[in-house]
This record gives structure tokens, sequence and C-alpha cells, in this order.
């Protein structure tokens, strides 16, 4: 999979986010098709770098992860308070329900838990690659999905090509004489 510029959150030059209020409706709906309801509604902000809808049915407890930048969506157990963990899950009947209303693509967690090796990162900029070297990310789910404080935090400086510092001269300690003894 060759993933897109933006793919980590930390390209806000991008051009149009994803509009939570357009999201939210969305999972209204799809919500309703499942005999489920919508329980809460987190906007992304520095981070997380995703929208989060929770819905809820009689056994099922959905958070509905949709990225800022990218037409992307996953499925997760909710997060506590605090916790930065996110544990992907597939719901097939909750995928079916929002792709039969928006173009955005759900992936699964199969698709999640791809190695970062397996994947082209070649069209992403420098301040991305900068990110996922600082945190070293190792799945798509990870890289996609993330509580980096890219919103607004400053690009990794790049290493910058330093000249060789002159040799300092060496003094060599040398104690005053003392003077109460004979020279």
């Amino acid at each position: 999979m060759k993933l897109p510029p933006g793919a980590t959150g930390f390209n806000p030059s991008l051009g149009r986010q994803a509009d939570l209020g357009e999201f939210t409706p969305v999972c209204h709906h799809a919500a309703r098709a499942i005999d489920a309801t919508v329980t809460g509604v987190t906007p992304a902000g520095v981070t997380p770098n995703f929208h989060t809808v929770d819905i809820a049915d009689a056994q099922h407890h959905i958070a509905v992860l949709r990225h800022t930048t990218l037409p992307f969506i996953a499925f997760a157990r909710p997060h506590a308070n605090g916790d930065v963990t996110t544990t992907f899950v597939d719901h097939p009947d909750l995928a079916a329900a929002i792709t039969n209303l928006t173009d955005v693509q759900v992936l699964t967690v199969d698709q999640l838990q791809a190695p970062l090796a397996q994947l082209d990162l070649s069209a992403l900029g420098p301040d991305e690659h900068h990110q996922i070297l600082y945190w070293k990310p190792t799945t798509l789910g990870e890289l996609l999905f993330n509580f980096w404080d890219c919103g607004t935090a400053t690009p990794i400086p790049r290493p910058r090509a330093r000249p060789n510092p002159a040799p300092i001269a060496h003094r060599e300690a040398r104690s005053a004489p003392d003077r109460n003894t004979p020279s």
C-alpha cells in the first residue's frame, strides 16, 4: 500500500481536514442501520490525529476513528481517559453501513496490522519521515491513528553538518610557587 502525504497527520498544509460535523451524522445513520446509538463524539486535536465517534448496541461498544487528513476509518475498542493504546477491531455490519453512506475506506484489522516495512512511504514528506523516526510506529494502524503531538509540534530538527571545532589549546595547571619554601 502506498501511503499519501498526510498519513501521519503531520501535514496541516494539505488543505481540507475531515469535518466532524459531516462525519457525525454519517455515524448516527450507520448506528441506526445496525440498531445501535452514538454515545459520544470526540474531536481530533493536537493529539489524537483522528475524530472519534463512540457507538454502542446491546453487545458492542465501538469507537469509530476518522483520520483527519485522509479518507480512512478504523474501528477500535473505546479509549479510557488518558489511554493512548489503540486496539483495533472489525465490525463488518457497521463497516457496510458506513460505506453505504460515504466514500471513505474502512480499514480492517488485518490491514491496520500490516508492518510498516511492507508499506510504500515514498510520498510522505520529510517532516512526516522525521516524525516516523521519532515515534517509531511499527504498523499501518500505529502510523495512521496516533497520539503524536504533531498538530503544533515543531518538526524534529534535521542534523546539520558541523565543522570540526578548532582544537582547544590545553594548558597545564601549574600551581603558584609556595612562598614559604626556599628556592
